[in-house]
């Protein structure tokens, strides 16, 4: 049976984000364990009796220390996860200001509003989950070089390899523990057990999907890259029609998203009506036209005030509006973006405040 663990030192809290899991989980697959730390435990000895190779997922509070333990805080309990390649996932409901909005590539940030933890916990659990049994069920994968081959593999779309690849050019960098891991097999008389390498490519593979292939709009959309996309506001009417083109892989529950490839392709059959001699300023422009004429309605635009929304075609990812190529609205920078994003631009204005602090 595999395992997720729950650290926290409010108990009350911990039990009840236990019970919200039981509810959504399947038990037969999942035993939850929880951890809330006490004066008298010895932290880095308990942790490692409560977890083992079977551990999926690692979740803790940032603040650790009201049950009189001293000095432990959840960023103990994230590197200690990273060094042994465990998903972890980390949250704070008092001090929101300790932890930044937005995770390392090898980190999970749990929302604490609206009642979302379970239901994330949940899908980053069973996103996990359904990558390490893939991986234990095809042990010829782990023949693949890189970990674009095995995630294309996995979803069964081995000619998006080349464009999963654009997205893990900084996959150790990012991670010194990770490195570190890596580094230990490269010995010849270290040969890792077929165990330990599904571990670690189940590893990487899931947080370079979750925190940046999902997190990027290029080869698969998020609900916010497919309104961009289209330049419309309508998410709700749009997810509807473009369901034929729906994600359905590992972490699908924290979306929807869609295929960039299968919206393409409705979009060059319904684009078949429309008149050939229409004109349009941009790709977004195109898109939302071949939307309408298809529905025959207008669709609600976004609210951008460079061009009012009429053009799109592109997601700023930080601030989460729809931009388009013109260089007064947006700018591209491989610094700040994978490659493999191009559904991706960065907002002018965000973009001309922030590279200066940033010295870029």
């Amino acid at each position: 049976m595999y395992k997720l663990l729950l650290i926290d030192d409010t108990e009350h809290y911990a039990f009840q984000l236990k019970n919200e899991l039981e509810q959504l989980l399947e038990p037969s697959e999942v035993e939850i364990d929880v951890w809330v730390p006490k004066g008298s435990d010895n932290p880095r000895d308990t942790f490692n009796g409560l977890i083992n190779p079977s551990t999926i997922l690692v979740i803790t509070d940032y603040d650790l220390t009201s049950q009189g333990q001293t000095g432990l805080f959840g960023a103990s309990i994230v590197d200690w996860c990273q060094s042994l390649a465990i998903p972890v996932g980390d949250f704070s409901r008092g001090q929101a200001s300790n932890l930044p909005s937005e995770p390392n590539l090898f980190e999970l940030r749990v929302p604490t509003s609206g009642g979302k933890s379970a239901l994330f916990i949940a899908s980053v659990f069973k996103g996990f989950l359904s990558l390490r049994k893939q991986l234990e069920g095809r042990p010829d994968l782990l023949s693949k070089r890189r970990p674009a081959g095995v995630l294309s593999a996995v979803l069964g779309v081995p000619e998006l390899e080349s464009q999963f690849a654009l997205y893990g050019s900084r996959l150790t960098s990012s991670n010194g523990a990770l490195l570190d891991k890596i580094l230990k097999f490269t010995p010849i008389e270290v040969e890792p057990s077929t165990e330990e390498k599904q571990t670690l490519v189940a590893y990487i593979i899931g947080h370079l999907l979750l925190n940046s292939i999902l997190k990027f709009p290029g080869p698969i959309l998020s609900i916010e890259g497919l309104g961009a996309y289209l330049a419309t506001s309508e998410h709700d009417e749009i997810s509807i029609l473009f369901d034929a083109a729906r994600y359905s892989g590992p972490f699908n529950e924290l979306g929807p998203f869609f295929w960039l490839s299968k919206v393409d392709t409705l979009l060059d059959l319904w684009g078949e009506g429309l008149q050939a001699e229409f004109e349009y300023e941009s790709s977004g422009e195109l898109n939302r036209s071949i939307i309408e004429n298809q529905i025959k309605r207008p669709l609600s635009r976004n609210a951008c005030s460079r061009c009012h929304g009429k053009n799109g075609g592109f997601l700023c990812p930080f601030t989460k509006r729809a931009i388009c190529q013109l260089p007064t609205c947006s700018v591209s920078s491989s610094s700040w973006i994978p490659a493999g994003a191009r559904i991706c631009r960065i907002e002018r204005d965000f973009y001309d405040e922030l590279a200066p602090i940033l010295g870029m």
